[in-house]
């Protein structure tokens, strides 16, 4: 063989090394990098973590926005509620099956709360229902005007009823009135002129009707002390704790369950 040829084949095999060395060479780099490149792994309950660098950390989705809600409607009597659920004029009472909640908060507030929606699985208030109730002044003394007038503008109609504001009337400031108490009736001695007193005596408690709640279903008759001070002002005191409204709210569902009947709500209290 020449010397020209084994040059020749010399210089080809020095390039083809070179060749082999810089794809294998290319080929390990790439591995190398792909063990350098993170790693992303998801479990059965789609929760996604990356590792990299021997660490381990969890992959944070990115969260939707909180649900935007309408201003809720607000109604002042139950009926006016019925109503607006009954005619569902937005159509989201009789929409793909879903059964709203009316709840009654208190004697004087109905909410109606729409099923929970959303990734943040949030509750949306569509209606509210407050009663219009009278300001009763319980527990303060007042002059017997006064009094009469709270009387007979904020408590239903009764034989007690009667007696308090019959009593009521008959003290003047311009009388002479003792009176004994004994915690359970009290003594009221009314002096009228040169007439001789009279004694009338109150038993305490007396049950009268406060109107407390909504007007369409029945108020709640409650125990209160009646007592008359040295000047002949009057007060109301309550006797019964909070017993009235528990069976306030009672009525209330009874109430909407006969009128939404049918309807796809459910009535909590």
């Amino acid at each position: 063989m020449s010397e020209e040829r084994m040059e020749s084949m010399t210089a080809e095999a020095v390039r083809a090394k070179e060749e082999f060395l810089l794809e294998y060479g290319a080929k390990c780099q790439g591995a190398l990098d792909e063990m350098k490149a993170p790693v992303f792994i998801e479990n059965k309950y789609g929760e996604q973590y990356i590792v990299h660098d021997g660490k381990c950390m969890k992959l944070e989705k990115p969260k939707p926005d909180y649900i935007i809600k309408a201003d809720s409607i607000e109604t002042y009597s139950l009926n006016g509620l019925v109503d607006y659920i009954r005619l569902d004029p937005e159509g989201i009472f009789h929409k793909d099956g879903a059964r709203h909640i009316v709840m009654v908060m208190t004697p004087e507030r109905v909410e109606v709360i729409a099923p929970q929606k959303g990734y943040w699985r949030e509750r949306e208030e569509v209606a509210k229902c407050c009663a219009v109730v009278p300001d009763i002044k319980f527990g303060r003394y007042m002059d017997t005007d006064e009094f009469q007038i709270m009387v007979q503008t904020c408590f239903q109609q009764d034989e007690n009823r009667e007696k308090v504001l019959q009593l009521a009337g008959s003290v003047k400031k311009e009388q002479g009135m003792q009176t004994a108490d004994d915690g359970v009736s009290q003594k009221v001695t009314i002096n009228s002129g040169v007439s001789t007193a009279a004694d009338v005596i109150i038993r305490n408690p007396v049950t009268l009707i406060p109107y407390r709640t909504f007007r369409e279903v029945a108020q709640p008759e409650s125990p209160f002390v009646l007592r008359f001070d040295k000047e002949g002002r009057a007060a109301l005191f309550t006797g019964d704790s909070s017993k009235w409204q528990l069976e306030a709210v009672e009525n209330i569902k009874w109430y909407l369950m006969k009128k939404l009947e049918g309807e796809p709500v459910d009535i909590i209290a």
